[in-house]
C-alpha cells in the first residue's frame, strides 16, 4: 500500500500553504518536512536507546542525537556509520562543544557576536546589509557571520575564519 502524497497549495505570492493548518513557507521542501513531521507523523528514525523513544524525520538528525545523547554507543541500530560519532568542535571563546561546524558557528554568533550582529526577532528578521529575510534565528545568524564580516572586529573575523 502506498503512502499518501503531499498536496501543495500556493498563495498569490507563490508561498506554500499547509492544507492542515495556518503554516506558510517560502520553499516547497520546508512545507514537505512540516507536513510529514507535524501532520503525517511520518518519522522513520527511532532512538531505541532512550526511554521515551524519540523519533526523527531525517537520518542526520537521528545521527546527531545519537552522537550527542549516547556518545559511548553512537552507532545506529541498523549498523550504519554515524558521521557525527567522535567528532566535536570546541568554541574558541568558551568551553561549549558541538558535533557540526554549522552549529558551532551559530553558537559563536549567538553567544559572542552580540556587539556587531543585531539580535534576531520576529519583527527584525532580515540582514541589515543585504535585506534578505530569514524564518529562523539560526539561519539569520549563520548568514550574518559571512554577510556582515566586514563589520566584525578583527578578533571576531579571525575566529570565524578559523571555525569555517
Amino acid at each position: 500500500m502506498s503512502k499518501p502524497s503531499v498536496k501543495y497549495i500556493r498563495n498569490d505570492v507563490g508561498h506554500f500553504l499547509c492544507p492542515h493548518c495556518d503554516k506558510i513557507t517560502e520553499k516547497q521542501n520546508t512545507m514537505y518536512y512540516h507536513i510529514k513531521k507535524t501532520h503525517m507523523m511520518d518519522l522513520p528514525f527511532v532512538c531505541e536507546k532512550c526511554d521515551d523513544c524519540p523519533r526523527f524525520l531525517q537520518k542526520s538528525a537521528y545521527h546527531h542525537h545519537l552522537a550527542t545523547h549516547h556518545p559511548e554507543d553512537a552507532t545506529p541500530a541498523d549498523g550504519d556509520s554515524n558521521p557525527y560519532a567522535g567528532v566535536s568542535f570546541t568554541c574558541p571563546s568558551c568551553p561549549h562543544t558541538t558535533h557540526t561546524k554549522a552549529n558551532m558557528l551559530i553558537h559563536y554568533a549567538r553567544t559572542h557576536c552580540k556587539d556587531w550582529i543585531p539580535a534576531y526577532t520576529k519583527t527584525h528578521n532580515s540582514c541589515k546589509k543585504c535585506t534578505k529575510s530569514f524564518a529562523s534565528s539560526s539561519a539569520y545568524l549563520y548568514h550574518s557571520l559571512s554577510c556582515l564580516c566586514c563589520e566584525a572586529p578583527a578578533d571576531h573575523a579571525s575566529i570565524v575564519s578559523r571555525i569555517k
